[in-house]
């Protein structure tokens, strides 16, 4: 469970960092690219609600997978992007996916660990999420420093999300 959450810390956070400078990197103004921001975040809202309205019926864990597999084929087409709509399609899907999942680490952790030591196998958990936010805008800003594009940035990130969604279907 904690590398999947440095997958997921890893996805999220590279992503919150520099979807804005990529958006203006392609043309699309300031303010628009902010709004492609917080479009992801409104939809991180609306995935963390939805989508753990639907694990209480389905389970967490295989939510858990379908939030990575949102999240995954959101970077994938994030690849291929070159206009602001399909750079607002891709700030909703992918903020779906990891509102999903990061509303439902505590949950998750519960199922898998039980309750008895909940907070400090959450808190064990969680730092793998925090490793995973901090490692990934600094591996992002270097590669775009070298090669002067997020494309090879993008792709580690879409194979870490793989990686997470592998991880997460051996989970037991």
């Amino acid at each position: 469970v904690f590398a999947t959450e440095f997958c997921l810390g890893l996805c999220v956070w590279t992503i919150t960092v520099h979807l804005v400078p990529h958006a203006t990197d392609l043309g699309i103004s300031a303010a628009s690219a902010a709004n492609i921001l917080a479009t992801a975040g409104v939809t991180t809202i609306i995935g963390s609600v939805v989508l753990c309205g639907v694990a209480d019926k389905m389970g967490n864990r295989r939510v858990f997978v379908v939030c990575f597999i949102l999240m995954s084929a959101a970077l994938f087409w994030l690849l291929s992007v070159r206009g602001q709509w399909m750079l607002y399609l891709f700030a909703a899907v992918f903020g779906i996916g990891s509102g999903g999942g990061a509303a439902l680490m505590s949950p998750l952790v519960a199922e898998l660990f039980g309750l008895s030591s909940h907070g400090l196998i959450l808190g064990v958990i969680m730092f793998g999420f925090t490793l995973g936010a901090a490692v990934g805008p600094l591996m992002a800003g270097y590669i775009f420093d070298i090669t002067g594009s997020y494309q090879l940035a993008f792709l580690v990130c879409a194979a870490v999300g793989v990686a997470g969604l592998i991880l997460t279907t051996v989970l037991r």
